[in-house]
């Protein structure tokens, strides 16, 4: 097939036109660099370059006015558009630049000169994920799901009475538990009110609870969030649910020797992992509330909650509880996401040694400088426990932030 069997009558978006000429430009990106001492270059391949194309083209007629204004507007369209390209076929391309000319020299005629370029794939510009929000996002799933999750678990229908009094034993100990290290913390006002209702409506209430598990799975789940109420520092309910997520550590194993012990220690399983999961998720909350004041500590604090959650999440998966084990880990990876995320650009901490006696304020105007130096000195003296600021004894070596870094929220 010849070259004229191929060609074709070129148009832009719909708008057709004659063509006498084309250009098409292509190559690719080389970066030269020139050392100093070297007679040779050497040369960097960073990918093809964009292809243009350069098309001299025209519209003629006695009423070619029309056809001119179309051609026009089409270039002068948004975005891409579709090309029939007479040599080429049909393309995506872009209009970079274009003129056209007319005379009464040549009446009944305009002439284009337009430069294409091609119009390539559409990159998505990467969105910066909020670490904290995603964090509270997969607490506030785990939380919807779990009373659902526990009520396909947990039944006490038909069974004998000691499997009733099994389930009544645990959440009795969870409430204990829950008491016990909470109310250390102590809470004052409608919080500590809240809490104390919330811990005599659970037992008070729970021959009937246990006979509607989803009921009974949100009565703990509110139990979880008295708890958090009640703590009057990120820092605090942090420390707490650490402490009542090992809840059922101590149980004894219950042998499923017969249908009624394979319910019982069932029934076990599903209540434990209940409490543990909303403890998990509350914690994942607290530590989102967490300012850090380095990346130490915040990568302290993130490594220990990963690591339990690794434990929990292993521990359910050997006992062929992918779900359960799920949860954990998603709550895991939630909140190391959003730690990293937070701490990333937080002041490192290192050793810095004292060779003679001097007040903190002077050591803060060595290491940071005139600006702030009052508060880094209050920071030297409380992240190393000095009693007398104004004389910190030579040859002592002391914890100190950074230069670089900020705060979080």
């Amino acid at each position: 097939m010849s070259w004229r069997d191929e060609y074709q009558p070129g148009s832009f978006r719909g708008a057709g036109f004659r063509t006498q000429r084309q250009e098409t430009f292509g190559g690719r990106r080389i970066v030269t660099h020139e050392y100093p001492g070297r007679n040779d270059p050497t040369t960097e391949d960073l990918g093809a370059r964009a292809k243009t194309y350069t098309l001299e083209c025209h519209v003629l007629g006695n009423d070619y006015f029309a056809d001119r204004d179309a051609l026009q507007d089409a270039l002068e369209g948004e975005g891409p558009g579709q090309m029939i390209h007479p040599w080429l076929g049909a393309m995506m391309l872009v209009v970079l630049d274009f003129t056209f000319t007319e005379s009464t020299a040549e009446g009944g005629i305009a002439y284009f000169t337009v430069t294409f370029g091609e119009a390539g794939l559409a990159v998505d510009t990467p969105q910066a994920i909020d670490g904290r929000a995603q964090a509270l996002s997969v607490a506030d799933a785990i939380d919807a799901e779990a009373p659902g999750g526990f009520a396909g678990d947990f039944s006490i229908a038909g069974l004998p009475g000691f499997v009733e009094t099994a389930a009544d034993d645990i959440v009795n100990g969870a409430v204990a538990v829950t008491q016990f290290v909470a109310g250390v913390g102590g809470g004052v006002g409608p919080a500590l009110r809240a809490f104390d209702a919330t811990l005599r409506f659970l037992p008070d209430s729970l021959a009937n609870l246990l006979r509607m598990p989803i009921s009974l799975g949100q009565a703990i789940h509110n139990m979880v969030l008295a708890v958090s109420a009640l703590q009057r520092t990120p820092r605090r309910k942090a420390a707490i649910f650490l402490e009542m997520i090992d809840y059922g550590e101590d149980l004894k194993p219950v042998l499923p020797i017969t249908p009624a012990r394979i319910r019982q220690r069932d029934n076990q399983d599903a209540l434990i992992h209940l409490f543990r999961v909303l403890c998990a998720s509350a914690l994942v909350r607290a530590v989102a509330d967490i300012s850090f004041t380095s990346y130490d500590e915040a990568v302290a604090v993130r490594d220990r909650i990963s690591d339990r959650f690794d434990i929990l999440a292993l521990a359910a998966a050997d006992d062929g509880q992918d779900a359960r084990a799920d949860a954990f880990d998603r709550l895991r990876r939630a909140m190391v996401r959003d730690v990293t995320q937070r701490g990333g650009s937080l002041a490192r901490i290192y050793d810095y040694r004292i060779l003679s006696t001097q007040p903190a304020l002077v050591i803060a105007n060595r290491l940071y400088g005139h600006q702030n130096s009052d508060q880094q000195a209050d920071d030297i003296a409380m992240r190393n426990n000095i009693p007398h600021p104004g004389f910190i004894p030579g040859g002592a070596s002391i914890t100190v932030l950074s230069e670089t870094g900020g705060s979080d929220g």
